[in-house]
């Protein structure tokens, strides 16, 4: 009988489990990641390779695989980004990375993607010249 009577009392005396338990204080947004995706248009580029770069054909090669492995008909988009400024000088910035992006467009296909998944544009947009690559 009296296991009857302190059991309520014990359950009574409990609390169920709440969001304040497991996260008391919630993390959040980093707000350097949030301007990145602004910066982006709302998309995050799946490799960036930096000026002057001449060996990323291995870190695309298996930016690429990995992609294909979640998404088997992804395509992907290599696009030269100049910052915006005068359109003269973004222009020659452009046309000086457009080899460079060509060359990684080539290399996705030899590693396997087909020719109409791969497309090669150019913008101005973020702060700095880079070759992104991003998949769709």
């Amino acid at each position: 009988m009296r296991y009857v009577l302190i059991l309520p009392v014990l359950l009574a005396a409990c609390s169920l489990p709440g969001r304040s338990i497991f996260a008391p204080d919630p993390v959040a947004a980093d707000s350097a990641n949030m301007n990145a995706t602004k910066a982006f248009a709302g998309r995050v580029p799946l490799v960036t390779i930096l000026p002057g770069t001449s060996d990323f054909a291995g870190p695309v090669a298996d930016a690429v695989k990995q992609a294909l492995a979640i998404k088997p008909s992804a395509a992907f988009d290599v696009q030269a980004t100049a910052p915006a400024g005068s359109p003269d000088a973004a222009a020659a910035m452009l046309a000086g990375s457009s080899s460079t992006a060509a060359a990684v467009a080539r290399a996705i296909i030899a590693d396997g993607v087909a020719p109409d998944k791969v497309s090669l544009t150019a913008a101005t947009a973020g702060t700095e010249q880079n070759i992104l690559v991003y998949v769709k």
